[in-house]
């Protein structure tokens, strides 16, 4: 891949050599027991051998099957925790989970577990609401089989299922909700083993490191940067002073790396960090269409022919009323013609 591209030019031919003494690969599935390693002498291996744990593994898609998404992000996390608190030699773990567990609320957010009440509309045991979520999913799926229904049919069922249970308590997609469930699972099962939580907010590309501008794939805000590129994102209702939460994402693995060696070194027994930028260098809606438009009129995207799309300011709206009738123009009656 190109983030490596460093490593290769600085190595060379022994670019290979190089890598095969610091990583090795490892097949599984989080969403197993065990984490899937079919490998028995492995797998005795790394519990015998292994000090630190990073768990990276997650379904970001806002809207995914409810059974998939739970499966790696809640019951994936406890494979995981489980797994650590087998290794001989654990000093830590680290989970990597996402800011927006802490859901729609005013004010500063505070680097706090979640609470159990929140998730669990009253209800003291957060376990007792994970094995019931299972539960309900494995009902629901034997009912969708038994009504023949075709593949596309029960992942559409099984994503509104997510979403349904997400906004019951209180989450506004599957992804966070089953993220906020993995945190409280986890902070309730920990036992002794040492358990930090990094919270970013939306990862974007690499600012420095290591070198600019680099992103695997287009993920969060960056699907409205390139539809903006293409030419087929004209208009964006939107608040121009809101405040995004964007964070690079080698910023993101400095926090990591600098939690990891000030909970080795016991000088942070933290168990929660937030990774922001909203307080220290905050970025407006305007700033990023402002943006978009000076960069991509200086280096416009090429289509598939390589001809240069040509951008435009995005059209703002003074109201929803006014969106509402834009869309109404622009899109419904020629729809309707």
């Amino acid at each position: 891949k190109e983030v490596f591209r460093v490593l290769k030019d600085e190595w060379g031919a022994g670019f290979q050599s190089f890598i095969s003494e610091k990583v090795v690969a490892v097949a599984g599935d989080v969403s197993s027991e065990d984490l899937g390693i079919v490998d028995l002498h492995l797998k005795e291996e790394i519990l015998k051998e292994a000090d630190l744990v990073l768990n990276f593994a997650a379904i970001t898609k806002f809207d995914e099957r409810y059974d998939v998404t739970l499966g790696t992000n809640t019951s994936g996390a406890l494979h995981v925790l489980n797994f650590s608190k087998k290794c001989a030699k654990i000093k830590l773990l680290v989970h990597v989970s996402t800011a927006y567990v802490c859901g729609e609320a005013p004010g500063i957010l505070m680097e706090k577990p979640l609470t159990l009440g929140k998730a669990a509309r009253g209800r003291s045991n957060v376990v007792e609401v994970w094995n019931g979520e299972n539960e309900l999913v494995a009902k629901r799926l034997h009912q969708l089989h038994s009504q023949n229904l075709t593949d596309k049919e029960i992942t559409s069922a099984m994503q509104n299922l997510g979403l349904e249970r997400a906004h019951y308590y209180w989450w506004p997609n599957t992804y966070t909700f089953t993220k906020a469930m993995a945190e409280m699972v986890m902070v309730e099962s920990k036992g002794d083993l040492p358990l930090v939580i990094i919270r970013p907010t939306m990862v974007t590309s690499t600012l420095k490191d290591p070198f600019p501008g680099w992103l695997e794939g287009v993920r969060t805000v960056d699907g409205v940067l390139v539809s903006y590129a293409k030419g087929r994102l004209k208009c964006l209702a939107h608040k121009p002073e809101v405040v995004l939460n964007l964070i690079p994402a080698d910023i993101v693995v400095n926090a990591i790396i600098g939690a990891v060696g000030m909970a080795f070194a016991e000088q942070h027994l933290g168990l929660i960090y937030h990774l922001s930028s909203s307080m220290k260098n905050p970025i407006k809606v305007s700033d990023i269409h402002d943006f978009m438009f000076t960069f991509f009129t200086k280096h416009p995207w090429r289509d598939r022919h390589g001809k240069e799309v040509q951008v435009a300011k995005l059209t703002n709206f003074s109201s929803m009323a006014c969106f509402h009738v834009y869309m109404a123009i622009r899109f419904q009656l020629p729809l309707k013609v």
